[in-house]
């Protein structure tokens, strides 16, 4: 039998830019939760396509995340038949330049490049002096513009192509709690489908599949999926990231995903995060969204002017996803009000924004009391609607550069109602309303599991009972940070809110003696970790995360992995297992 090509999947080489000041890298520190100082809670995640199809091809593959150059050229030393990169457009020079050490020290080597930058590379920006969005089309052997997995099946000729694509052995992503930085929450990460038909026109990841929906799991699998990271992490309660950008238009998978959920008690205490829009929600009651196993959800506000279309003032509104039964505060209130977690995203610049009505955006978002939130000035990014329209009007600056495809920057085009540099005030005023009106994320935490915890107490039926009781470990766990918020908080308005939560939970959910002792404890731990943080000045910010690297069909048949810029020998992968947000102080308080 002829030897299988070995196979290197990586990214681009760190050490990474930073945007405005954070790790583009830490999705809550940079972009969901921003802000927040001494309050911060940061995240890590992982180049998840990589990791999918390094499963599901049987070649010997190695995945390589965050190498620094030397690290790279020396793995390319290892003789690699297929090397194939995920393409961010922002890192399309360094990629670039991988691709031509590649051509030196192995020109034999078949070069594949994947991921939403290859749907920039017929049109490069015009500050790509280096021409190397030219030298990437011109030079890989392959470029993939298709679902991966099968796309790199064929070119091996694994067959069957079209056998079923598995989650198994995905890594885990986690966010670090404020006062608790060596405490990681962990939460598994399953793709449920690619694409976007709801055509949004700066949206890159819907124009890259043509507005088309592509589904990778059936709703048995994703729960199937789900159960096996419950036995790896051995918790039955935990969350899990459905990707798909907007799970609910189709209604026959989310209430089939639903039954499953509820039909064994021990993933009744599974809740997921996914993508929505306010017209696909419409299709549920927020009590038959609980009920499915909705957590939490990302939806798009965009922008306040899009909506009441029946008003004098209206703008025409070309994003159709944001027409709901419901108006935004109405579904946000309506979502918190059944133990549903929202982020909202919140676009600045578009041509209708003034100074004057995109203030009123900021201050109207800010309300919704989101627990995360995305709030980016507007990027054209080529292979979009919106870059063809601004190119065809002149608006594109020269000097936009593959760099400035990010969300922390407002001098690539020409603003309608703004010059350079000004869409960063609103940035930054929008982070400080959200630091310093709404305050840290367990205060929403406090709120939502309240409010709901009154919709959902006096229902008899056991699965209702099991998550009133569920909601009340929350409440009890999110007001162990009361404390720290009161004392430190910058905002005499979130010492406030943080005052008025916790008389909220000593009298709604009424924890017992022993749980109110707990909570005391562990109240005082995260209050003297957080004093700290406010009395040490910041520590620098970097974007170089330790090197990986994740060996499958290599050594046998488990996935092998060693980790850091001095790595020992590769080791059998192993989980560190999860600690659940509601649980985890708890059960600290009362070890202690």
């Amino acid at each position: 039998m002829a030897k299988k090509p070995k196979v290197l999947l990586t990214a681009n080489y760190g050490p990474n830019e930073l945007g405005w000041g954070e790790d583009m890298f830490d999705l809550a520190a940079s972009r969901l939760v921003r802000g927040h100082g001494p309050f911060q809670i940061t995240s890590h995640m992982h180049h998840a396509g990589l990791y999918l199809i390094a499963e599901n091809i049987s070649n010997p593959t190695t995945v390589l995340e965050h190498p620094h150059w030397e690290e790279f050229d020396a793995e390319l030393d290892k003789g690699y038949d297929v090397i194939g990169f995920q393409l961010k457009s922002v890192q399309t020079a360094k990629i670039a330049r991988m691709m031509k050490r590649i051509r030196e020290k192995s020109p034999e080597s078949k070069i594949v490049v994947g991921g939403y930058g290859v749907g920039t590379l017929n049109n490069p920006v015009p500050g790509d002096k280096n021409g190397d969005a030219v030298y990437i089309r011109e030079n890989a052997d392959y470029l993939c513009r298709e679902e991966g997995v099968r796309f790199m099946r064929k070119l091996l000729g694994d067959d069957p192509v079209d056998r079923e694509i598995t989650q198994n052995h995905l890594p885990l992503c986690g966010l670090t709690l404020p006062g608790l930085k060596t405490t990681a929450m962990r939460a598994p990460m399953l793709l449920v489908s690619l694409g976007c038909p709801n055509a949004c026109d700066f949206c890159n990841t819907s124009a890259f599949f043509h507005h088309k929906k592509i589904y990778v799991a059936e709703p048995e699998q994703t729960y199937r999926y789900i159960k096996r990271y419950q036995k790896r992490m051995g918790f039955d309660e935990m969350f899990v990231l459905l990707f798909d950008e907007d799970f609910f238009l189709n209604v026959d998978y989310v209430n089939e995903l639903g039954r499953l959920l509820r039909s064994d008690k021990k993933t009744w205490g599974v809740r997921y995060f996914t993508f929505a829009s306010a017209r696909s929600l419409s299709n549920f009651t927020a009590q038959e969204l609980r009920d499915n196993g909705l957590g939490a959800v990302w939806i798009g506000v965009e922008s306040f002017q899009l909506h009441n279309p029946g008003s004098s003032e209206a703008i025409d509104d070309q994003y159709n996803k944001r027409k709901g039964k419901q108006g935004i505060k109405e579904l946000f209130e309506d979502l918190h009000n059944h133990e549903i977690q929202t982020t909202g995203s919140l676009v600045l610049g578009f041509d209708f924004h003034t100074p004057e009505n995109m203030k009123e955006d900021i201050d109207r978002f800010v309300e919704l009391k989101t627990i995360s939130y995305q709030i980016s000035p507007l990027t054209p990014c080529p292979g979009t609607a919106l870059y063809d329209r601004m190119i065809e009007e002149g608006r594109i600056f020269d000097t936009f550069r593959w760099e400035d495809i990010n969300l922390w920057k407002d001098d690539v085009f020409e603003l309608k109602n703004f010059k350079k540099g000004q869409i960063k005030e609103f940035f930054d005023y929008a982070h400080e309303k959200m630091r310093d009106d709404v305050g840290p994320q367990p205060l929403q935490v406090m709120e939502v599991a309240l409010d709901s915890y009154r919709e959902v107490k006096d229902k008899t039926d056991e699965l209702h009972t099991f998550q009133a009781e569920r909601i009340r470990y929350m409440a009890m766990a999110a007001a162990s940070y009361a404390r720290a918020i009161k004392k430190h908080h910058q905002s005499a308005k979130v010492r406030e809110r943080a005052a008025m939560l916790e008389r909220r939970v000593k009298k709604e959910i009424r924890p017992n003696p022993v749980f109110a002792a707990g909570i005391d404890v562990a109240s005082r731990f995260i209050a003297s970790k957080i004093k700290e943080r406010v009395e040490q000045p910041p520590e620098p910010i970097v974007s170089d995360p330790p090197p990986r690297w994740t060996y499958y069909h290599t050594f046998d048949d488990r996935v092998w992995v060693k980790r850091g810029r001095k790595p020992g020998k590769p080791q059998p992968y192993k989980d560190a297992g999860m600690l659940g947000i509601g649980t985890t102080i708890i059960k600290f308080a009362l070890r202690i």
